[in-house]
């Protein structure tokens, strides 16, 4: 190499050493520790149905419409509205195992924090302060499942209203609507932008308008066809009415729910304050921000309502809150000491950090994940086990994935069960009286919680442990033969 040659790859080398400032250290070390946070996320048992499924769709070459995996339900319709996120799950899985199905689901979470970072408008320490005071709120629901992408496709919703590129906007729905229900919440935000894009940019309104109308026709292109809509709203009242943890509205008690609170009432007083201002200012109006506070405001009512939305709003309610901020001083202002080898080393040495903790936790496979949720010997027990098999809402994701071969009682997929089997389900395990349901589907076999009402009736009336550890149980009924060659003996 030529001496100018050498002279202008040394230049490169400082220009892009240059680049390491002190701004530049923070944010990334605080996308580590979102990027750490994510990979550690640890799966459910909404997961594991979800994979079956996907399994079964590259299987059979067909979407899932109808209840395959119970015996109180088999054969009822299913609207199916997560179909594409299911076959995603299982292809990763069947690549990786559950490592590569959670390292994919850890990158859509920090891609989509990104958008976030990038959709700011504030300084770059004011971005940190705004992000970093969130972040924690907002991985309460990670979890490799489908809620995963919608965290993804809002913040990408957001970014391309804000910049006026409505016509990619009918295919975000289109690939939404396959993903996950929670399109729902992006139509919201579509609503309250066509709103504001009347004063923000008249003249874009017509083609916002007609994003709009295109994206609602996209979310009828799924299996479900036009019953999409119907099938998603009457999908959202089971789920209210079975009062599931994630749905109840967030508490003000709640330590880590703390965040959430405070960025909807900071957000709420910006709006007050500042909306005027940003109503009547050109600038702000073509820098998208009246779009990014409609947004926001327009997902407030739904992190309200329930705690599974607290996530997605505090990701738009940050870019909300950077474009209400007044401007601010500087928050330094001393100079920055330039280091940018020290503050490149920090990077380096915080990247292999969170690399070799991250390896470390899948090598150990920690109990963290999940990924072995149910011990192997009372699967085994259960697959020894006569007759149809009661389990609770919470386990039957499990037994659909490790007990593949025997139908379940309940699962997380609420849409095939009537509410009324639900209802008197929960009152069984409430009061451990469970004759009546177990004579109506030939219950001979129980997966339970070892400490749980149900288990304890269950063995003072004679039936058999097959297997019992602290915190399951495998129960089987005696067959009337035992039963009439006790009562003689005794």
């Amino acid at each position: 190499m030529s001496a100018a040659g050498r002279a202008t790859r040394v230049r490169v080398e400082l220009s892009a050493l240059d680049r390491f400032t002190f701004d530049r250290l923070l944010a990334t070390l605080l996308f580590l520790a979102i990027a750490v946070a994510a990979a550690l996320m640890p799966a459910q048992n909404d997961t594991f149905w979800q994979m079956r499924a996907g399994r079964d769709i590259w299987q059979s070459g067909h979407v899932l419409l109808r209840d395959t995996f119970s015996h109180t339900v088999y054969g009822a319709r299913w609207p199916n509205h997560e179909w594409l996120s299911q076959a995603v799950l299982y292809a990763l899985y069947a690549v990786g195992g559950l490592p590569l199905v959670t390292l994919a689901c850890a990158a859509v979470v920090a891609l989509a924090w990104r958008i976030v970072w990038s959709e700011t408008p504030a300084a770059p320490r004011v971005k940190f302060l705004l992000v970093a005071s969130v972040v924690v709120a907002a991985c309460g629901v990670w979890s490799p499942r489908p809620q995963i992408f919608s965290l993804l496709l809002v913040t990408l919703t957001l970014r391309l209203l804000r910049r006026r590129r409505y016509a990619f906007l009918p295919l975000v729905f289109l690939l939404w609507a396959n993903l996950h229900g929670a399109v729902v919440m992006g139509a919201w935000v579509l609503v309250a932008a066509l709103l504001v894009s009347f004063v923000e940019s008249p003249r874009s309104s017509r083609r916002l308008l007609a994003a709009c109308a295109a994206s609602a026709l996209a979310t009828c292109l799924t299996p479900l066809g036009v019953r999409f809509w119907i099938d998603v709203a009457q999908s959202l009242q089971r789920i209210r009415a079975m009062r599931i943890a994630e749905w109840a509205p967030p508490q003000l008690g709640d330590p880590a729910l703390i965040a959430f609170w405070l960025t909807l009432g900071l957000l709420v007083f910006l709006a007050v304050v500042r909306g005027r201002a940003l109503w009547s200012d050109p600038d702000a109006r073509e820098r998208g921000y009246l779009t990014l506070s409609a947004a926001a405001l327009a997902l407030a009512p739904l992190a309200v309502s329930a705690v599974r939305n607290v996530p997605p709003f505090l990701m738009v309610a940050v870019p909300a809150i950077g474009a209400l901020l007044p401007p601010l001083p500087q928050l330094s202002r001393r100079r920055d000491t330039v280091r940018p080898g020290l503050n490149a080393a920090i990077t380096a040495i915080a990247a292999a950090i969170a690399i070799a903790t991250v390896a470390t936790a899948y090598a150990l496979r920690l109990d963290r994940f999940g990924w072995s949720p149910l011990p192997a010997a009372a699967i085994a027990k259960l697959n020894e086990c006569r007759g149809n098999v009661y389990n609770r809402y919470d386990e039957g994701g499990y037994l659909i994935w490790f007990a593949p071969e025997r139908k379940v009682f309940l699962d997380g997929r609420q849409d095939p069960y009537p509410p009324s089997l639900i209802a008197e389900q929960v009152r069984a395990e409430a009061t451990g009286d469970v004759a009546a349901l177990f004579h109506r589907y030939d219950v001979g076999c129980t997966f339970t919680p070892s400490a749980s009402l149900v288990t304890a009736r269950l063995v003072n009336e004679g039936w058999t442990p097959l297997y019992r550890d602290a915190r399951w149980a495998v129960l089987e009924r005696r067959s009337e033969v035992t039963q009439t060659a006790t009562r003689t003996i005794n």
